[in-house]
């Protein structure tokens, strides 16, 4: 869309189709994916950290969610 914004579709052979939409933040970006009826995830990286979302949808209902945060480390 513009230099800080992308949005890519999918379409799989089987008809599926999912939506990624990453937005450029900083030093960072926030990507997240929609797949109807299965889930949306979102991953946030912001220099050595990275926050991944995932929620399970069936239909419009959110049915739970999982979040991860880790930090690379460099010695």
């Amino acid at each position: 869309i513009d230099d800080e914004n992308r949005v890519s579709p999918t379409l799989a052979s089987s008809g599926d189709i999912s939506v990624e939409w990453e937005r450029k933040v900083g030093d960072g970006s926030v990507t997240t994916t929609v797949t109807p009826n299965d889930s949306i995830d979102v991953e946030w990286k912001d220099a050595d950290w990275t926050a991944n979302i995932n929620m399970p949808i069936d239909g419009t209902e959110i049915t739970g969610a999982n979040v991860g945060i880790k930090r690379e480390v460099n010695f």
